[in-house]
């Protein structure tokens, strides 16, 4: 093996070397080969899913490129790049060229695969990638190897951008990273949904608590996330954070508290606050958009082709004054939308839009949480704290909106759903499976809905049902429920199948109504999964 180092010896001048972000060396022999290898300064754990996704923003984000150019005048056979991260990922293949012809360039890029625990990682630390290349009938000393080390965030810390803090020269530069901000958006987290059904269930109660496609319903649900912070006392923790200016490289890195960690701890900056609200909007099916100016940012949501804001932080903190109503947060919001249009309308590029469902489309997606009994009981206090009491429905009464009628109704007076345009339904579409009754479709042909009437005394032997005849067809499920709340996981040979749904008693038994998608495509999906579940009435 040959060691590329740093060349000081006088027989190899004229070599070309790249600093800083670029590594680079050459073989010389016969079969000369010329390597630039661009590496990331930084890699965040949170968007470790980015990073992984050559698809994901056009595969902007990744460990490195490995720009190797065949200078011989020699045809080069199988030219191998393979790299590794000791503790984090082993030997692992990138590319083989099956020929590689006098002159030709080869550019490889490295998206490295973490196991999910990388989510778990709560101190920063300096790992090293190492790289070798190689090919057919290469001599074991012309094997090339490079290392080079590279900084791991923790999962907390959110970096605004990757350029070099003396390279930025434009706002649209300081927020090179903004789409990521959508990987700490965390709807599908388990103390999230948890947080979310009690809001629904427990503060919003009757009509306030569900989510149609009108606005005025969107944002009773919007004031309703505003009230529950405002009754638990949550504590807008200052304006730190935010870059104000392209000078301003101190604020280039923040460490973001997630979702769950600001409701636990019942505190949270701007952007925390903004990341919590656009987890329980996303949550509830509703389309969350995070807007970010010089200095600040604030939640809102996008429907029908308009947008709406509320300003979080008018629950105050320390040294902040008053605490506003959820009518004046809103209005503070919209306040502050209209100056956010006006200025985005003129070109300013310090008005920033991060629309979370869209950015998720495009691959950014967040990371995988795990349940946490001290979390959901912690959610149990601030739920206490409610008391109960309604929020004001200051936006009731206007705004009205007529939809259409979609939803799937059966005989029995059990449950339904709405079932989203373009999606195809199916009565009986299994007939060895007489209790699934009716399943809805997306265009895509993975998120599907389906609804399932059981013959049981109890939701239990409901659920030993359907789990005996999905036994009957090679499948296998795991579920959990929460009153009449229930999400699951389903097994099969062609993979895994992630759902939630709600169960409740009807004539002759239980009716089960769930929706999912495959684990693959779940977080991309979650927007219409939350949408159709919290429809089903």
């Amino acid at each position: 093996m040959k060691k590329l180092i740093i060349p000081l010896a006088p027989c190899v001048i004229g070599i070309t070397l790249t600093a800083f972000s670029f590594i680079s060396g050459t073989k010389s022999s016969a079969d000369d080969i010329a390597i630039v290898i661009e590496k990331s300064a930084f890699i965040m754990p949170a968007a470790h899913r980015v990073y992984a996704n050559p698809e994901a923003l056009d595969g902007k984000y990744h460990l490195f490129k490995a720009k190797i150019t065949n200078n011989s005048s020699e045809t080069l056979e199988d030219v191998t790049v393979k790299y590794r991260i000791p503790n984090y990922i082993d030997w692992t293949e990138l590319t083989v060229s099956g020929e590689m012809f006098p002159g030709q360039t080869l550019v490889v890029p490295c998206y490295p695969k973490f196991d999910t625990d990388i989510t778990e990682k709560t101190t920063e630390s300096v790992e090293k990638a190492e790289i070798e290349i190689s090919w057919d009938d290469a001599e074991e000393d012309d094997i090339i190897e490079e290392d080079f080390t590279f900084k791991l965030t923790n999962r907390n810390e959110y970096v605004y951008t990757g350029i070099k803090s003396d390279e930025i020269s434009s706002w649209a530069d300081m927020y090179d990273n903004d789409a990521l901000i959508a990987c700490f958006v965390t709807p599908n987290d388990p103390v999230v949904k948890y947080y979310t059904q009690n809001l629904q269930e427990k503060l919003l109660k009757g009509e306030a608590a569900s989510v149609t496609r009108k606005p005025e319903d969107a944002v009773r649900f919007l004031g309703g996330i505003y009230e529950a912070t405002r009754k638990s006392h949550m504590v807008y923790s200052g304006t730190k954070g935010i870059p104000k200016s392209t000078e301003d490289v101190q604020s280039i890195v923040q460490q973001v508290r997630l979702p769950r960690e600001v409701i636990t701890g019942n505190t949270g900056l701007c952007i925390e606050l903004s990341v919590l609200y656009a987890s329980v909007l996303s949550a509830a099916g509703i389309d969350p958009v995070i807007y970010m100016v010089p200095g600040h940012a604030y939640p809102g949501f996008r429907m029908n082709g308009q947008y709406y804001a509320i300003e979080a932080t008018g629950i105050g903190g320390e040294g902040l004054g008053n605490i506003m109503s959820a009518e004046d947060a809103y209005k503070q919001g919209q306040k502050q939308l209209n100056e956010f249009i006006q200025k985005s309308q003129a070109g300013d590029p310090r008005y920033t839009i991060v629309d979370i469902h869209n950015v998720n489309a495009q691959g950014v997606t967040s990371m995988d949480l795990k349940d946490n009994d001290f979390m959901r009981k912690k959610v149990d206090d601030i739920v206490a704290s409610w008391s109960g009491s309604q929020p004001n429905r200051s936006n009731e009464g206007h705004n009205n909106i007529r939809v259409p009628d979609n939803r799937i109704r059966t005989s029995g007076n059990a449950l339904s759903f709405s079932i989203p345009n373009g999606w195809q339904t199916m009565m009986q579409p299994v007939p060895q499976m007489p209790i699934l009754t009716a399943q809805a479709v997306a265009p895509d042909q993975m998120t599907t809905a389906s609804i399932y009437d059981i013959p049981s005394n109890t939701s239990q032997e409901a659920m030993n049902t359907l789990t005996q005849y999905f036994t009957n067809f090679g499948l296998s499920l795991n579920y959990q429920s929460n009153g009449n709340s229930i999400s699951g996981v389903t097994y099969s040979s062609n993979g895994t199948f992630n759902w939630v749904g709600k169960i409740l008693k009807r004539q002759g038994g239980f009716r089960l109504v769930a929706v999912g998608a495959p684990d693959y495509m779940y977080n991309q999906n979650s927007g219409i999964i939350n949408q159709v579940y919290n429809s089903i009435r």
